[in-house]
Parts: C-alpha cells; sequence; structure tokens
C-alpha cells in the first residue's frame, strides 16, 4: 500500500510544475499525497464502519482550463493552437428494479455530451482536426445493469454489463460502440476492511480491452477511509461530520469518440483517444439527507492523446496530439439513498 502511493508521490514531483501556476499547484498536490502516505500509520487505529451513501444520480460540469496543444503528423502536417475551453457535461441516473434483502438488480441510464472551444481568433488555422473539434459536440450515451447478491460465504458478488454510443453523430456501429462486462467478488474481512478482486472485459470502439480488477476498503477512527478500485483509482476520504466528506484521489481519465469525416481527404470513421492522470481535492457537502452538492479541484497529467484508425492504437496513429497539462475543476449535484435505508 505504501509502495503504491508513493509511486503517485514520486510520479507527481517528477512530471508535474513547469511555471508558477503548477508550482503553488504541486505544493497542494504534494500535501496531498503525504496525507495519502500517512494513511498506513494509522490503519490499525480501527473504528466503525463510515457510512457513505453510494450515488444513485449525478449531473456535473467537469471543465478542463486554458491549455495548449499541438499536433504532429507525418501525412497531416503540424499545427499548435489554444484550447480555451475543454467542458464536459454529465447525466447519469440508477434506477432500481428489484430490492430484497440479498439481491439488487438496478439500471443506470447515462448521457454525456463534450465540447471543445478554440482560440480561432487570434491562432487562426486551417488544420482540419482543429476545426472539426471546435465545431463538433462529442456525445456518449448508454445504458448499464447491475446485479448484486449475498453469497452463503459472507462474501458479495458483484456483475455489471452495459452498452454505449461514442461519437459525434448518432450513428451505431462498431466504430461507435462500446459494450463490457465485469464481475467481482468481495470480502468482509473485519467490520473495518473488505477486500475483493474480478475481471473487466470489453470492445470500445473495435479495440479489445482486459484488465484486472483490485478492490480494498478500509475504515479507521470513525473518520477516515482508504478506498481503492485499481487499476482506475486511489482514494482516502475524510468524514469532516455526517454532512461533509474531503477526498483526495488519484484515477486514471479518459475517453475515446468516434469522429466522422474530420479529415478532408480521409472520409469516414475515425478515433479520437485521450487518457489522462487526474489529481484531486474534493468537497462534499450534503443539501438534504438524499441530495448533496460536490466541488473538486485538481491537476490533469496527459498520459496518451491521438486520432487513428478504427482499432488502431497510438503507435499506429495518423495524428498524435500533444497538449499541455492543465487544472481542472468539477461542480455537482448527486443524489444518494435516504438514510432511513441503512437503519
Amino acid at each position: 500500500m505504501l509502495s503504491l502511493f508513493s509511486l503517485l508521490f514520486w510520479y507527481i514531483i517528477k512530471f508535474t510544475g513547469q511555471n508558477k501556476t503548477n508550482a503553488i499547484l504541486n505544493r497542494l498536490l504534494s500535501a496531498i499525497m503525504i496525507c495519502l502516505l500517512a494513511v498506513p500509520v494509522f490503519a490499525q487505529m480501527t473504528g466503525p464502519i463510515v457510512d457513505y451513501r453510494p450515488k444513485v444520480a449525478e449531473f456535473s460540469a467537469e471543465t478542463l482550463m486554458d491549455y495548449g496543444t499541438n499536433s504532429t503528423s507525418s501525412e497531416y502536417g503540424n499545427a499548435s493552437n489554444e484550447i480555451e475551453r475543454d467542458r464536459l457535461y454529465k447525466a447519469k441516473l440508477g434506477i432500481p428494479l428489484l430490492i430484497r434483502d440479498d439481491k439488487m438488480f438496478a439500471i443506470q441510464l447515462k448521457y454525456y455530451q463534450q465540447r471543445f472551444l478554440l482560440d480561432l481568433e487570434e491562432h487562426p488555422t486551417d488544420y482540419d482536426f482543429y476545426l472539426h473539434l471546435n465545431s463538433t459536440k462529442y456525445t456518449s450515451a448508454g445504458i448499464r445493469g447491475l446485479y448484486k447478491k449475498d453469497l452463503q460465504n459472507g462474501s458479495e458478488l458483484k456483475i455489471a454489463a452495459g452498452a454505449e454510443l461514442k461519437s459525434d453523430v448518432w450513428v451505431w456501429n462498431k466504430n461507435s460502440s462500446k459494450y463490457f462486462i465485469s464481475a467481482f467478488q468481495t470480502w468482509q474481512k473485519s467490520s473495518t476492511t473488505e477486500i475483493g478482486g474480478g475481471l473487466m472485459v470489453g470492445q470500445n470502439l473495435g479495440v479489445t480491452n482486459v484488465y484486472p480488477i483490485f478492490i480494498y476498503q478500509h475504515d479507521f477512527r470513525n473518520k477516515w477511509t482508504i478506498d481503492l478500485m485499481l487499476p482506475k483509482y486511489a482514494a482516502m476520504r475524510y468524514r469532516i461530520n455526517p454532512s461533509n466528506y474531503i477526498i483526495a484521489k488519484a484515477q486514471l481519465s479518459g475517453w475515446r469518440y468516434n469522429l466522422t469525416n474530420a479529415l478532408e481527404d480521409n472520409q469516414g470513421d475515425l478515433t479520437l483517444r485521450k487518457a489522462d492522470v487526474q489529481f484531486s481535492l474534493s468537497w462534499e457537502r450534503e443539501i438534504h439527507d438524499w441530495l448533496w452538492f460536490g466541488a473538486d479541484i485538481g491537476y490533469n497529467k496527459n498520459v496518451s492523446y491521438y486520432l487513428a484508425q478504427p482499432g488502431d492504437r497510438g503507435r499506429d496513429a495518423l495524428i498524435h496530439i500533444n497538449p499541455r497539462d492543465a487544472m481542472y475543476t468539477k461542480v455537482s449535484i448527486f443524489m444518494v439513498p435516504p438514510r432511513k435505508f441503512f437503519q
């Protein structure tokens, strides 16, 4: 556990901090990660399980701050520009269909929309990719199902599956669709510790993904919680009181979209792929029992960004995009189950 957080801390120090703004943010993130590093020291100071209720619906807006980007391509040439606004709107709604003492089945509807605004007034361009990025909205919409069952050995089985459209047009095909199924089992090792593992298999815009899932959650001192779902995220949650939480998190983030007729001499489907590492500090505040407000601030470190033929990966990309790292913010309104459900 300590080595994982040490690696994240080293990653921040080595790869961030290129100007005064980043230097200030580095100090903030260093403080976050020092807190994460300190968690194992207190891990034996256990207490009752912290009551943190799952989100059943959420509406949010995420914004990457103004950042520069440059693109390189042996076929389409090189170009650069400024992204004035990179904003992602999210809406997720969970609907329980079956709730019993030992099992539950629910579906989740999701709709994401992402828009980019380039500074074409200061940086005019005829580069096809940037013109398409500036003039198009990108959509991710789909449905997911979740089945959860308590097993006789005291463990819990969870199975999730879903299908999504991820494109700039509402056309469903292999190049614009995502399918996935995941299954994992968790064990309550004590009143304060839960561990688990499983597997996720998916087909995302023509690319097959398979990876294991490791889950670990530990509560201590009735205030602190380590929450891991690797390789997706590592988080530390602090309960100020039952109505306020502070969360420090490091997570993998990114997206894929199908682009239609994005390049003048390459009509048809192309895949735009972006992968980031995000470090964030979040505050969650209860408005009224089941209704909550959230606010995040963080730092976004790009790992990979490219435009390619469907099914191709980064090494075969038509255009490599190199954005500068940027700060990001998020505001959200979300709903959780009422407290009476847990009494």
